[in-house]
């Protein structure tokens, strides 16, 4: 009888710690894009929460595994995971985290006046607060990552680049206000639409450019991205 009893307490204790186990497993996959790390894990649930500051997101399992981003920001934070909508039993991630290009303040004494001689859209004195997306025409889209009032990530978008004048003028302005060569920029950007779906890199007064042509459906999608060089 003793030794039923231990035999029944130990699966007892078992089944506890079975019980208690982490319901998702995941896993940050780092990009240095300044934008969204990607976030891949696991659950035998049909949904997975998850929580960046006070905000909670879902995300619905495809086999029981899932894939979602979550933002670079610029000091330490953390992730939290779990197949409960109130965040029980959670799962831990250290997220995504990346060094500043520029200061917002700094940012916008640079490119306000630049831009007004351009022509072409300025910033308010208010930060950003996360990923904002600006559609500035039908052909043009322009992204920024802000953390803390700290520009991590600058992005360009444009429809048939080469024809696109108002693309010219928002790429020679950003890279002019972040101090870097507008003519080593320009030779990246004019590689990337030779060549056709391939990412091309460059590295210039610390930021990390990369450009990419996309083709398909007889447009062309051209994409300038600065983030910080690691």
């Amino acid at each position: 009888m003793r030794r039923l009893s231990t035999i029944l307490m130990c699966f007892a204790t078992f089944l506890m710690l079975t019980a208690c186990g982490k319901s998702v497993s995941a896993k940050l996959q780092p990009n240095n894009g300044g934008f969204n790390a990607v976030v891949t894990g696991k659950s035998k649930a049909k949904k997975v929460y998850w929580q960046v500051d006070d905000t909670i997101h879902s995300v619905k399992t495809t086999n029981e595994t899932f894939t979602i981003k979550v933002p670079y920001q610029v000091k330490a934070n953390r992730v939290t995971l779990s197949d409960q909508a109130d965040l029980t039993n959670p799962t831990y991630l250290d997220g995504p985290k990346t060094t500043s290009l520029i200061s917002w303040f700094n940012f916008i004494a640079q490119y306000n006046p630049l831009a007004q001689k351009q022509g072409i859209g300025v910033f308010d004195t208010t930060p950003v607060i996360g990923i904002r997306t600006d559609q500035v025409d039908e052909q043009t889209a322009i992204a920024m990552n802000v953390s803390d009032s700290q520009i991590l990530g600058i992005s360009i978008k444009a429809l048939d680049a080469t024809k696109n004048p108002l693309f010219k003028k928002y790429l020679t302005t950003f890279t002019t206000s972040l101090g870097t060569n507008t003519d080593t920029i320009d030779k990246l950007v004019t590689q990337a639409i030779k060549n056709p779906n391939q990412l091309k890199k460059t590295t210039n007064h610390g930021v990390l450019y990369t450009a990419i042509t996309m083709t398909g459906q007889k447009q062309s999608i051209t994409q300038v991205s600065m983030s910080h060089a690691q």
